[in-house]
């Protein structure tokens, strides 16, 4: 008996050694660059929020750059929601404004030539949307250009965990939930 019980071990050992192990493979996205954000109240700044509020953002970065496709879902803010954006700033650092994700006109209304973004559903809601070049607002002061120029810095900075998401609502009108966005994929810095 306990003879073969020492030849099954030797032989599953043996299995093991020939056969690699197999793996899934990832979803395939070539040349893309994929978003995610979870959002929170506890990541808001100058305060931080205690929000029963969330979301999710999911977004992809299309092969040359040129476009970025998102889907942002929110839920349980503590009001109705006026405006979504994408900000350029660092963890726990206030930035501008730069990409508009949704608002609710009036009262709020992006800048003359910025494109109108979708209006912000009553929640539980999910807002999809492109954002291109045209979609873009300057922030001199920030360094950030307009147009193409200014897309490929925003994308350079959501890829250097620079920009972060944000939802602001009547009742947080700094913004409720936010979060950091980070990137999966092509183009990921390390």
């Amino acid at each position: 008996m306990k003879r073969s019980s020492k030849l099954g071990g030797i032989v599953a050992a043996a299995l093991v050694m020939i056969v690699p192990a197999v793996t899934a493979a990832p979803p395939s996205t070539a040349g893309q660059t994929r978003i995610s954000a979870e959002l929170s109240g506890y990541q808001e700044t100058p305060l931080t929020i205690n929000s029963p509020g969330s979301g999710e953002f999911t977004a992809t970065i299309q092969d040359q750059g040129t476009a970025i496709t998102y889907q942002l879902t929110y839920r349980d803010l503590s009001s109705p929601v006026t405006q979504a954006h994408i900000h350029f700033g660092r963890p726990g650092i206030s930035g501008m404004i730069v990409l508009f994700l949704c608002a609710n006109s009036p009262p709020i209304t992006p800048p003359v030539g910025v494109p109108t973004p979708p209006p912000c559903p009553a929640q539980p809601a999910t807002v999809t949307g492109t954002l291109t070049a045209a979609d873009v607002i300057a922030r001199p002061a920030q360094g950030i250009d307009a147009g193409a120029a200014g897309f490929a810095q925003m994308l350079e900075a959501i890829r250097a965990g620079a920009a972060y998401a944000n939802v602001h609502t009547t009742g947080q009108p700094g913004g409720e939930i936010r979060s950091r966005l980070h990137t999966h994929g092509r183009g990921d810095h390390p």
